[in-house]
């Protein structure tokens, strides 16, 4: 454990200013330009339609920069060997260390971001201060999941585009590229498919309960529906990608030490 928060403040050192030009860039984007297009604009715009417009924007970039500072932060490591070949811990340690040290960034971004994207909504809803934080919370914890996908399968991949390039050279980024949104496309395909809902979409636990806990909005019409969680699609999910991220770090630990 003393192992794990050492490792965890060294990224704290290293990419700390990552998070804090996020946040820095994300106020600006989402808060300060709509104020003064909103102040000098002429009604341009309807109040804090903008704002929610830009704060949206803001949340969309933010995924991709953190898979950036995610990135960084392995290139870093990745130029010196000596990191993986002297260090105590397990590769998966050392990477695990990142992701969580990236989706924590990530989360605190989120949080932030998505409460003022809901504060600029408020007009349009009905809701006491627990359902605004429930929504909050179930809108943070899904894109963090999701997130926590991308950042697997960018290990998975890193580790294909190194291995690939001790043979073919720099067309190598080509080639992961090519690979990395075909298997995107096809996933989805899958995902949509008949094939997919017989195997998985079993033992379902409805969550439309939890409607009643969530914000009301004024219009019926753009009131939140919750679907249908199933129990096996969510396990065989966490089966998949645990066991994704076990071969991504052991053949990333194979192409780096070799």
């Amino acid at each position: 454990m003393k192992s794990f928060v050492g490792q965890f403040k060294k990224e704290w050192v290293l990419f700390r200013a990552w998070l804090y030009v996020g946040i820095f860039l994300g106020i600006l984007i989402s808060i300060v330009i709509p104020y003064l297009i909103e102040r000098y604009g002429n009604g341009f715009t309807e109040e804090n339609q903008l704002q929610f417009a830009f704060t949206f924007l803001v949340l969309a970039l933010g995924g991709f920069y953190s898979v950036l500072q995610f990135v960084a932060s392995l290139r870093l490591d990745l130029r010196s060997k000596e990191i993986w070949l002297h260090s105590t811990s397990s590769i998966r340690q050392l990477i695990g260390v990142k992701i969580v040290f990236s989706l924590t960034g990530y989360t605190i971004f989120n949080i932030l971001f998505t409460g003022i994207a809901i504060y600029s909504l408020r007009a349009a809803f009905i809701a006491s201060f627990g359902q605004v934080l429930l929504l909050l919370v179930f809108v943070v914890a899904i894109i963090a999941l999701f997130q926590l996908m991308i950042f697997v399968s960018i290990l998975l991949f890193l580790a294909f585009y190194l291995q690939m390039k001790y043979f073919i050279g720099r067309f190598a980024i080509v080639l992961m590229m090519g690979a990395y949104f075909g298997c995107i496309y096809l996933w989805f395909r899958f995902t949509e498919s008949i094939i997919y809902v017989k195997i998985f979409q079993h033992i379902g636990i409805s969550l439309s309960w939890l409607e009643q806990y969530l914000p009301k909005s004024k219009l019926p019409s753009m009131d939140i529906r919750l679907g249908t969680l199933y129990v096996v699609e969510e396990l065989a999910l966490t089966i998949l990608f645990a066991l994704l991220f076990i071969i991504a770090t052991k053949w990333l630990e194979k192409v780096v030490l070799r």
